[in-house]
């Protein structure tokens, strides 16, 4: 029996030596070998991450990591982001690009919006909204963070003081009664990121507002880093004698944004030029279209947006074709992409064949392209097989919107204007498109 008893405290105090040794046993990974480890986790997982230890803390705060998590990101299909807004909210459903499957739905609660709102690029996960006489708010959607709201620029406060009947047009609303409604139109900012300093920047380039007797200038142009918070003005010497297109959204890519030229009035011109904006060096310089462009193409047959982090270009012609290019930087040389026929997608489209259609993005699974056209609440997916000629309904808006909420449209869905009011003509209400990095 004592026998027994002493093999049975032998047993005992083995297993709690051995369970004390498990206890102590640990893995000693590399510290470059974790950091690619947690670089292909999503925002929100490295955002708790940092609660580790302070080491790990201060590695992803820096720009270093931020740089190569973003560019892991990229290598993988980009997301859809549809966007809506109430009085006090606004609403971000993410979809997955291939199946069109609802990944994440996020409302933020906000102040009362007086009027048209506008939506800009989506940079890295940042999105910028606005009215023309309310503070820009900038969204972080991948750490659902609103920040606070920038002060106006001066672009708004002058517009909030003295408003100008010239950017006002009336709306007919169907009703019992059909009411003239004031529709504000007015230029949309480009939002891009220096790719020298990795700072954000809003860039709001106008035609000159009031009306001024100088012939010379027509354009001013207010800068505002995210760092900084402040607006400030830089010059458009460049540009003089030059006016930029209403109702266009300037896409940027490669640390350069876009805009194409109008003619006095800020509408479509035959004479097109290209204006670039480097967000780094804050300079402006007037190009001439691509030479595949045609000479004296109508700048609303121009379509200009950022498709996979290349800036994209096409014409509509006149045959309905619509053509698109590519830059592609690595050679410094432009690329044809593909072609599409506006008679096999109309039908997707209420029948348009006079406006060019938008590509949203590229699925590196499937080859095939997702395209929008502006004020539509469907999207088409072509494939990109040079053989193909098969079209295909990709999504089409299956729900109906909350009562008091409007919708818009985000980033490289590329609406051209403000949003109109419910019921408003010419334009149905329609839910809005952008692509989402990661």
């Amino acid at each position: 029996m004592m026998a027994s008893m002493e093999i049975y405290q032998r047993i005992v105090r083995e297993t709690k030596r051995r369970r004390k040794g498990r206890r102590e046993w640990k893995i000693e990974i590399p510290n470059d070998v974790m950091e690619e480890i947690v670089m292909k986790l999503p925002v929100r997982s490295i955002m708790r991450f940092q609660a580790v230890s302070k080491h790990w803390e201060s590695v992803i705060k820096t720009r270093d990591f931020g740089a190569r998590h973003m560019a892991h990101q990229r290598n993988k299909d980009p997301k859809l982001m549809f966007v809506s807004y109430g009085f006090d909210h606004i609403r971000f459903e993410q979809r997955d690009l291939e199946t069109t499957s609802l990944e994440e739905r996020l409302c933020f609660e906000i102040e009362e919006i007086n009027g048209p709102i506008e939506i800009s690029e989506c940079c890295d996960g940042l999105v910028c909204f606005y009215c023309l006489t309310q503070a820009v708010r900038v969204i972080n959607t991948a750490t659902e963070t609103l920040l606070p709201p920038l002060p106006l620029a001066n672009f708004q406060r002058l517009h909030k003081d003295h408003p100008d009947p010239d950017l006002e047009r009336d709306v007919m609303v169907e009703d019992d009664g059909a009411v003239p409604v004031p529709f504000i139109s007015f230029t949309m900012f480009g939002f891009g990121k220096d790719n020298v300093t990795g700072r954000y920047k809003i860039v709001w380039l106008y035609n000159i507002y009031p009306a001024t007797l100088n012939k010379k200038k027509k354009t001013r142009c207010e800068v505002f880093d995210l760092e900084e918070r402040r607006w400030r003005f830089v010059t458009t010497r460049p540009l003089d004698h030059h006016q930029i297109l209403s109702n266009q959204r300037p896409p940027c890519a490669n640390g350069l944004l876009y805009w194409l030229t109008g003619d006095e009035q800020g509408y479509p011109s035959t004479q097109t030029k290209l204006i670039v904006f480097d967000i780094h060096t804050e300079m402006f310089q007037v190009t001439s279209t691509p030479p595949f462009i045609t000479p004296d193409a109508s700048s609303d047959k121009i379509g200009l947006c950022n498709l996979n982090g290349r800036l994209c270009i096409s014409e509509l012609k006149g045959d309905c074709k619509q053509e698109f290019w590519w830059r592609v930087e690595e050679c410094n040389k432009w690329e044809r992409i593909f072609s599409v026929d506006m008679n096999s997608t109309s039908c997707w489209f209420g029948g348009i064949t006079s406006q060019p259609l938008t590509p949203l993005a590229i699925s590196r699974d499937n080859n095939k392209v997702v395209l929008s056209l502006t004020y539509q609440g469907s999207l088409v997916d072509f494939d990109l097989d040079p053989d193909s000629t098969v079209y295909h309904l990709y999504y089409s808006e299956p729900y109906k919107q909350m009562k008091g909420e409007k919708s818009i449209e985000l980033s490289d869905g590329l609406t051209r204007g403000g949003l109109r009011p419910e019921n408003a003509r010419p334009s149905p209400p329609r839910k809005g498109l952008s692509l989402f990095a990661g």
